[in-house]
């Protein structure tokens, strides 16, 4: 029998999470099933989402969308991982950026002033999300590093091991922005690579 995704979530909460069973129930009562269709923004710039969405199925991508339309993707993440605006979830400001699905995503909604009060009262809301901050810097740092030390080629490769499960999945000009560069450019450096491996 398939489980529903709110038990799926409760699963994930007390495995991956750390949460002790009781917690883990009283964020599964008060928690909502969101389904976002292909192209679905969760939220946008300069809004204050008011939910962090747990990722059940699915692939989000974060962008950045500058005053003459250009977009610039920030990140892409699918089933375990958590969408929400670290910016709004600190220091309640609105997003800097947009999130959308790229594919049919099924998530999980829990408040974020729920999540907020267990953080006060719960050593283990608190481990979780600490650990959660603590990733998403990490990442920040490596992307940071990556952009000012590495050419384009060697962020191509990095990002293949990076997103080697979602790279199949991700059309080409959405890695080209991710990158940095242009759908073309990355066109010569997939044809440099595939003869690279062939000689």
């Amino acid at each position: 029998m398939t489980q529903s995704p709110v038990t799926m979530f409760n699963a994930w909460l007390r495995k991956s999470g750390g949460l002790p069973a009781e917690a883990a129930d009283a964020a599964s009562d008060i928690s909502v099933f969101r389904r976002f269709e292909a192209d679905d923004l969760l939220f946008s710039a300069g809004e204050r989402p008011d939910v962090l969405y747990f990722i059940q199925s699915g692939l989000v991508r974060f962008f950045y969308l500058t005053d003459d339309g250009k977009e610039f993707n920030k990140n892409f993440v699918a089933v375990g991982s958590v969408v929400t605006s670290l910016s709004t979830f600190l220091s309640g400001v609105p997003s800097p950026f947009f999130t959308q699905a790229l594919e049919q995503t099924v998530t999980i909604a829990l408040p974020m002033e729920f999540v907020r009060r267990q953080m006060e009262t719960d050593i283990h809301w608190e481990r979780l999300l600490s650990r959660s901050v603590a990733m998403l810097a990490l990442k920040k740092e490596q992307r940071e590093a990556s952009f000012l030390l590495q050419d384009a080629g060697a962020r191509y490769e990095a990002f293949l091991d990076d997103f080697s499960d979602l790279a199949p999945r991700l059309p080409q000009y959405h890695i080209a922005s991710y990158l940095g560069i242009t759908p073309v450019a990355l066109s010569r450096i997939r044809a440099r690579r595939g003869k690279q491996r062939a000689s």
